[in-house]
């Protein structure tokens, strides 16, 4: 759409939702207001839609080879040889560090729900000391 001088930006103009299917592989999604797409998924469905690279993983010299510059790595040698596409590979490496990125980012959600909860706890403990400070605490049995 033509952009707004202000901004430097263009305004989002689609108002319908369309998947184009490239020539080849892939499609592209356009739909309004998504400025965002992730992955859905865990490191087990990763190593299903690469199941050839996780074959030739089991190859490699170390168990927990990143196929980026270890020595001994079959993934690599593959790639070398013509016997698997650059493009893959970099796909793999692509999505599976969006899957350590968004794991991170759930540990760090998790964490401050959990430091929230505790805070409310404590927050309440106060609340009711100030409520009655000559309050003692029952020991139980």
């Amino acid at each position: 759409g033509q952009g707004r001088a202000h901004a430097g930006r263009g305004r989002h103009v689609t108002t319908w939702r369309e998947l184009l299917v490239l020539p080849g592989r892939g499609v592209i999604i356009d739909t309004p207001g998504m400025r965002e797409l992730q992955l859905w998924a865990d490191e087990e469905a990763l190593g299903d839609s690469f199941s050839d690279i996780n074959a030739l993983a089991d190859n490699c010299r170390f168990r927990d080879c990143k196929h980026q510059r270890e020595p001994g790595c079959a993934v690599r040698k593959a790639v070398e040889e013509g016997t698997l596409e650059a493009a893959r590979l970099e796909s793999y490496l692509r999505q599976q560090a969006e899957l350590l990125y968004l794991d991170r980012r759930k540990d760090q959600h998790a964490k401050k729900i959990e430091q929230d909860k505790w805070k409310a706890i404590h927050k309440g403990f106060k609340t009711f000391n100030k409520i009655d400070p000559k309050r003692k605490w029952e020991k139980g049995p």
